[in-house]
């Protein structure tokens, strides 16, 4: 009472002013922050009185489901704060870019590499570490792999909320009725095809599933001891004898009708096909624990690890954070709500629905799914990687997957799509 009788005070006094034609400057009153005690269990930072912030992210009805949960966890121990739920399933990064330049974005939101980089330069995001030092949180809280991305010149703008990877995911009945083992943790992409092409020549299912894709792409490329860019991702190696081994690979199993892609099991992704039972074999993410359940819950499927390469084995890491409004009203409330979301506490609790995996390297072992399990190993290997090449991310993965679509549709060669794909990279990396 007293703060607020000081500041009728200062106001009264400011309009006293103006009346005998001195001019004043209004003096605007701080936000009052609302102390949490420092205990366990309590809000992670102290937040502005009256805090209303509003968070956004992509994601389909599960996803959305993970999130609202997760809020009313939040306000068991921020009370004070109301959050806004404004999930955006589709365009959503498009749709961030307008609102921000709109000035309308949300004040908590979903990060990947292309926002990082919309952002993260102009500083349209808020850098985190002062009030992660405040909240007691650190980078090393988190699975190290996964913060590059979310880190430029000395700065932190996002935390990772989750992260998923690929494994080798089967129809168990279809190895059977092609009379072959089914796969194990330590199968090689030899042994993929090999029985690819065995169960595709039997004629009751597709072999290996496998768009145009980049990302599905990349553990082949990986595994021949390959790269998309350098270390310090200035240099393109997209023509690279490694990545040129790895593409001529998936060409051949695509020429000898071992791989198909999804277009060509009348699907419209590899998942899909798996739970239509149209196909044997695919590379899949723990999202298929809760596609299969929910979709097709009589269908028997199952996963491994991903497959190894002749050189080495290695796995994609996809991953994706949350980051904070620099224009935010309430930057302490959505930190507070950052900080939760992506902490230990919440992350085990979204690890129990099957969703993702948690960012914290100790909760690795909270994954309770036998698939979801199997899967996960591949993003825990040494040798797997974030799919982060810099700023142009994004273009540099559209040039790999431009390429595949141009092996398959016998437009080019490999080595044509690959030396122009080369050059597209280059190009955007140089920038």
């Amino acid at each position: 009472m007293k703060k607020f009788s000081l500041i009728s005070l200062l106001i009264i006094a400011s309009m006293i002013l103006a009346a005998c034609g001195t001019p004043a400057e209004p003096e605007v009153p701080e936000v009052p922050v609302v102390e949490e005690p420092a205990d366990q269990g309590a809000c992670p930072l102290a937040v502005e009185e009256g805090a209303v912030i509003t968070f956004s992210g992509w994601g389909d009805e599960a996803e959305q489901q993970v999130y609202r949960d997760s809020i009313e966890r939040f306000k068991s121990i921020c009370p004070g704060v109301t959050v806004n739920y404004t999930p955006v399933p589709s365009d959503f990064q498009t749709k961030m870019k307008a609102q921000m330049a709109g000035g309308s974005a949300p004040d908590v939101f979903y990060v990947d590499d292309q926002l990082m980089t919309a952002f993260a330069p102009s500083e349209q995001i808020l850098a985190l570490d002062d009030l992660m030092v405040e909240a007691g949180v650190s980078t090393d809280d988190f699975i190290s792999s996964l913060m590059p991305i979310y880190q430029l010149n000395g700065k932190t703008y996002a935390l990772p909320k989750d992260w998923g990877s690929l494994g080798l995911v089967y129809i168990p009945k279809a190895f059977a009725d092609a009379g072959i083992d089914e796969p194990t943790a330590d199968w090689t992409w030899e042994d993929v095809r090999a029985a690819a092409k065995t169960i595709a020549e039997k004629g009751n299912y597709g072999g290996f599933c496998m768009g145009s894709d980049w990302a599905r792409f990349l553990p082949f490329a990986l595994s021949y001891g390959g790269s998309y860019a350098s270390s310090d991702n200035t240099t393109a190696l997209l023509d690279s004898p490694e990545v040129l081994d790895a593409a001529t690979f998936v060409a051949d199993m695509f020429e000898e009708g071992s791989l198909v892609r999804p277009v060509d099991l009348s699907t419209g992704w590899c998942g899909e096909a798996i739970g239509l039972e149209a196909v044997a074999m695919t590379t899949e993410g723990g999202w298929m624990v809760n596609t299969m359940k929910n979709t097709y819950p009589d269908v028997e499927w199952k996963a491994v690890e991903i497959p190894a390469g002749p050189v080495k084995k290695a796995d994609v890491i996809f991953v994706n954070g949350i980051g904070v409004n620099a224009a935010t009203e309430y930057p302490r409330a959505a930190a507070a709500f950052l900080f939760y979301v992506t902490g230990y506490d919440n992350q085990a609790e979204i690890v129990k629905t099957g969703f993702a995996y948690s960012t914290h390297p100790e909760q690795a072992d909270l994954i309770v799914d036998e698939n979801d399990k199997a899967i996960a190993q591949g993003g825990l290997l040494p040798d797997s990687v974030v799919a982060f090449w810099g700023p142009n991310t994004g273009k540099v993965n559209d040039a790999v997957s431009q390429a595949l679509e141009r092996v398959f549709l016998g437009d080019q060669s490999v080595e044509e799509a690959f030396a122009q794909a080369q050059t597209e990279a280059q190009t955007v990396l140089s920038e």
